[in-house]
């Protein structure tokens, strides 16, 4: 069902990861997409900014959801414990604050929020606040400011347990297997009624991951890129990655993608041919048979004419969308044409609107 929420401004769009969504469960995907779009929205109708909208559309849903591999529910590492990563990137400022291989803090996006906002902080001795903290040192940084922690446990969902017991005992067997089961990074971009954007992502990682290894979600340039620094003179872009972090962090895809379509004239074939030429085809993916990854993207004119556009190689995207004009969260699971091979193409999709 599709709530409808009036007198807002802006656009929010919602992944939960490029990988493979089961039939059996994309109706759940879809209704967890349209429920963060919702969140979000909730937060532009309070006049909130796009990076206050994209908190809230990862921390109070797609975080908190055990569906997800981001927060409660995300992949175990190989010795059963669950490490997140987080980013948020703040296109008017294009100030960007992310978080890396940490335990025990419920919503790893607020960590990422947190530092985020702290940039400009003045410090004594001329001390730089910092813009990216992991493991413990992420931990103890968020227990001083206040973001919620909690039992390693509480982290870890039946269904997570019994995906790494599952690998786990595949490995030892040295099993060939396609992980079936991987879902990965969530993630959301938005532009608010100022035409300003921002980009989030958060993500528990690959199953069986070695402890301390961080993806392209907490990273730079690679899990997220926002930029409406010049809105009222220049495009605006925002773009959310998802997929196999060690590739996306290979390619930079989610900068490479938005140094793309920030001047397209056409920016849904201008999105296809920029993951072809820095994905598919790049050349720091050399030994890699099989590209797997997706990235949701917005772009936005400064007549406010804009598009939410996204492409996969993997067999299915979850997406979510909603314009806060007609105020009605939509929602689809992505799918890989039958005639093409996971990895080697890609799909891409999108909707106009206009604030």
């Amino acid at each position: 069902m599709n709530d409808t929420l009036e007198n807002m401004s802006g656009v929010i769009a919602v992944h939960c990861g490029a990988g493979y969504h089961s039939e059996k469960i994309r109706r759940q995907y879809n209704k967890l997409s349209r429920q963060a779009c919702r969140a979000s929205a909730k937060i532009l109708n309070d006049g909130g900014t796009s990076l206050e909208a994209v908190k809230a559309a990862i921390t109070v849903v797609l975080e908190n959801n055990s569906l997800t591999n981001a927060g409660k529910g995300s992949n175990l590492t190989i010795d059963g414990y669950v490490e997140c990563d987080a980013a948020i990137m703040n296109g008017r400022t294009l100030l960007y604050g992310g978080c890396g291989a940490i335990q025990k803090v419920k919503n790893p996006i607020e960590l990422a929020y947190e530092i985020c906002c702290k940039q400009t902080q003045k410090l004594p001795l001329g001390l730089i606040p910092p813009t990216f903290l992991v493991g413990n040192g992420a931990l103890k940084y968020a227990k001083n400011v206040g973001i919620k922690t909690v039992p390693k446990k509480y982290l870890m969902s039946q269904s997570s347990f019994k995906r790494m017991k599952k690998y786990k005992a595949l490995l030892e067997q040295k099993t060939a297997v396609e992980y079936k089961d991987l879902m990965d990074t969530v993630g959301a971009v938005c532009v608010d009624k100022d035409g300003h954007v921002a980009s989030g992502c958060s993500s528990g990682g690959l199953i069986l991951k070695k402890p301390g290894r961080v993806g392209q979600g907490a990273l730079y340039a690679c899990g997220v890129w926002a930029d409406s620094f010049n809105s009222t003179s220049e495009n605006s872009v925002a773009v959310s990655t998802t997929g196999c972090g060690e590739y996306l962090i290979r390619t930079q895809l989610a900068k490479e993608i938005a140094k793309d379509i920030k001047h397209a004239a056409c920016p849904v074939t201008t999105l296809h041919k920029s993951m072809i030429e820095n994905f598919i085809d790049s050349r720091f993916l050399w030994d890699v048979s099989e590209k797997l990854g997706g990235a949701l993207v917005l772009h936005v004119k400064p007549s406010k004419e804009g598009h939410v556009m996204w492409g996969h190689s993997t067999e299915t995207m979850s997406v979510g969308f909603l314009n806060c004009n007609d105020g009605k969260a939509k929602s689809v699971v992505s799918k890989l044409p039958m005639e093409v091979s996971v990895g080697s193409s890609v799909s891409v999709n999108g909707i106009d609107f206009t604030l």
